[in-house]
């Protein structure tokens, strides 16, 4: 028999394998907290810009109009509203979201009231429009978004 010969004993070939095991569950472990990270500020990207294009569309609304209403229906924020030129319509701006904790002029909004929400006849000509939206997702309760704004424009007294 010839005792020269080189190789691998079974405890290194276990040895060798649990190490790899470990390897890959650390990089296994921390990429799946990377995802779970990049989702949850993917979410949290996609409310800020919801919530940017409703304070925008507020806006536009509030300084294009006469009077306008604010309607919290059914976990939606829409606008009523007739502009300059004489066209009105209901737009939807929002949707999918808990607006619990909004107020609007310090009023806060019932959002457990039966049926919409309304806060009529708003008038920018006359008034600015304190808002405080509160945003909550539905699909993720923790995540919530405060946004505090005036809406806005030159004060005009027609009387």
């Amino acid at each position: 028999m010839n005792m020269n010969q080189k190789g691998m004993t079974l405890v290194e070939l276990v040895a060798g394998l649990a190490l790899v095991a470990i390897v890959a569950t650390i990089a296994w472990t921390t990429l799946m907290i990377g995802m779970q990270h990049g989702t949850a500020e993917t979410s949290k990207t996609i409310m800020q810009q919801e919530a940017n294009l409703m304070v925008s569309s507020l806006m536009a609304v509030h300084r294009g109009s006469e009077k306008y209403s604010i309607i919290f229906d059914d976990n939606q924020l829409k606008l009523d509203y007739c502009d300059k030129s004489g066209v009105c319509g209901v737009r939807n701006i929002a949707g999918k979201y808990d607006f619990t904790g909004t107020k609007i002029n310090d009023e806060p909004v019932d959002i457990s009231a039966v049926g919409p929400v309304v806060f009529a006849d708003l008038e920018p000509e006359k008034s600015h429009t304190k808002i405080i939206l509160k945003i909550t997702d539905l699909k993720n309760p923790k995540r919530t978004l405060t946004i505090n704004t005036t809406l806005s424009r030159l004060l005009t007294d027609r009387n």
